[in-house]
């Protein structure tokens, strides 16, 4: 397509209601019609797809629709998948759930379950705001008490239902990235070996995918991988009463221990990566450039929150190590100066992620996902 276009899919259950899918395209023709107002610089396309294949599990787990829908946006070179509902969604984080975003796979799920038992006019504006919302999300966007951004269980007139200026203003900025080319559309990009084409997509989109991997909140991951931070902490308690453990961090010179860190925090992070089978997400028959952006955000996004987490555990151990009688530390480390704090405190955080990427492999694979994929449960 033109490099103006922009194409959404709106991928739906086959088997949907006739009222269902006439209430739908009513909402489309609403938000195609604001977003050319908003954004008129680029032609909006949106395309309908009616699925067989619609996973149909109740209630819908979210992370299969949005694995599903994600497949879907590669397969028919779409820039953005919206999946729509008539049945509720499966909660993982919050009591209610109307819409999950992902920001990483550019996709997002929609249920209309609690907003299609209003009348015709809540209806409309209900899911309008929330469609916005939504993609707010997906287009880099965080809450914002002053617009459409602001989360509420159903919208009404009373609620705002557009973005602010500075919000289109930012949303201008990240649409114009993704109407570029795909770099596999380009002669160019056709030449490229896989290892080239990775390194083109980060130096056309490198600036993009820091921001996408620093939007996700990464100091919640671990809070929510109960496996992951419980194998940490034993780990860690046990190296604290553990005089082996402080003989062989006085041996560690400090220079290879710093060199070391980075090592372990991305061999950690290659173990959760390739042991989730998290490498096989966005998948193709050939090489795209939205497939191995959605990775480099993935993998990006699970280092950033291995190493917040030891930056975590380095703070936490070396607080304890001050609070703790400093004669019996250094006895066990057998020094005869005073004990360097920090540098027990990095040993101590180092081995305890070491540990994490083994709990993290004793998590649920669907569990790591919804913790990397989602953007929020709305």
């Amino acid at each position: 397509m033109p490099s103006n276009y922009l194409t959404i899919g709106i991928i739906v259950d086959e088997s949907e209601t006739r009222e269902f899918n006439t209430l739908l395209q009513k909402i489309i023709r609403h938000l195609q019609k604001q977003l050319k107002k908003n954004f008129p610089q680029f032609k909006w396309v949106f395309s309908f797809l009616k699925r067989k294949d619609f996973p149909t599990s109740i209630p819908l787990d979210p992370l299969e629709l949005l694995e599903f829908g994600a497949s879907l946006k590669l397969e028919y070179n779409l820039d953005f998948a919206l999946v729509f509902t008539s049945l509720p969604l499966k909660s993982r984080f919050n009591q209610i759930v109307n819409a999950v975003p992902s920001n990483m796979l550019e996709t997002a799920v929609i249920s209309m379950a609690s907003i299609i038992e209003e009348d015709t006019n809540k209806q409309v504006h209900g899911l309008l705001a929330l469609c916005k919302h939504v993609l707010g999300h997906l287009w880099g966007l965080e809450h914002n008490s002053n617009s459409v951004m602001q989360p509420h269980h159903i919208w009404t007139k009373a609620h705002k239902l557009s973005w602010n200026k500075e919000e289109k203003k930012h949303i201008l900025s990240y649409l114009k990235d993704i109407a570029d080319p795909r770099l596999e559309e380009t002669s160019k990009g056709l030449k490229l070996s896989t290892f080239l084409f990775y390194l083109h997509v980060l130096k056309r989109e490198g600036i993009s995918i820091l921001r996408d991997i620093l939007l996700f909140r990464s100091w919640l991951m671990m809070l929510r991988l109960g496996k992951f931070t419980v194998a940490t902490a034993v780990s860690i308690i046990f190296l604290f009463l553990s005089a082996e453990a402080w003989e062989m961090g006085a041996a560690i010179c400090p220079f290879w221990l710093n060199i070391g860190i980075g090592i372990i925090l991305l061999a950690a992070t290659l173990s959760l990566y390739f042991g989730q089978n998290l490498h096989k997400v966005a998948k193709s028959e050939r090489i795209k450039e939205q497939a191995v952006r959605s990775k480099l955000v993935l993998f990006g996004t699970l280092f950033m929150g291995i190493t917040i987490f030891w930056l975590n555990l380095f703070l936490i151990s070396t607080t304890i190590i001050y609070l703790l009688p400093q004669k019996i530390l250094i006895g066990w480390a057998g020094i005869k100066n005073n004990l360097p704090i920090f540098h027990f405190g990095k040993i101590m955080a180092t081995f305890g992620i070491l540990a994490s990427a083994l709990g993290g492999n004793l998590e649920e694979a669907q569990d790591i996902k919804a913790v990397l994929f989602y953007t929020e449960e709305t």
